[in-house]
């Protein structure tokens, strides 16, 4: 038993090995997808990408990671849909937010700023300045709220 366990804990760590290595970073903001730059672009006219994180997961499909010249960080899956956009002080772009959900925020917290949103398929996570994050579905009903 202790050799299974032993070979099972090899092989992850070497997985895991391989897999760093898969991780480039560049300021060649041409290997990120057209879609992901275009977003950029549309979304963050005035904005420089400063660099480019490439992460492949095990199977080769990669995510990108742009950090742009005034800190702010988009993250983005293999086909150039965003996934992850990191504002850090500033409002996120309306253009991301899903109606439902600015109508959430602007209706309970006037005041407050999204400043971060994740989406995946159980829905949107954002993060606001006051320091509270919720949750909704994908079709931006509100789930709940946590501090």
């Amino acid at each position: 038993m202790k050799k299974i366990l032993a070979v099972l804990a090899a092989a992850v760590m070497s997985v895991q090995m391989v897999s760093a290595d898969n991780d480039v970073v560049t300021t060649d903001e041409s290997r990120l997808p057209v879609a992901a730059r275009e977003t950029i672009k549309k979304n963050f006219p005035d904005a420089k990408i400063s660099y480019v994180k490439i992460e492949k997961d095990f199977f080769q499909s990669a995510n990108y990671e742009a950090t742009l010249t005034n800190g702010m960080e988009i993250d983005f899956n293999s086909k150039g849909d965003w996934i992850e956009v990191d504002c850090k002080r500033q409002a996120v772009p309306a253009a991301f937010i899903p109606a439902s959900v600015k109508e959430y925020v602007e209706t309970n917290f006037p005041t407050a700023l999204i400043v971060k949103i994740e989406r995946d398929r159980k829905g949107y996570d954002i993060e606001m300045n006051n320091g509270l994050d919720a949750e909704f579905t994908p079709t931006g009903a509100f789930l709940r709220l946590d501090d």
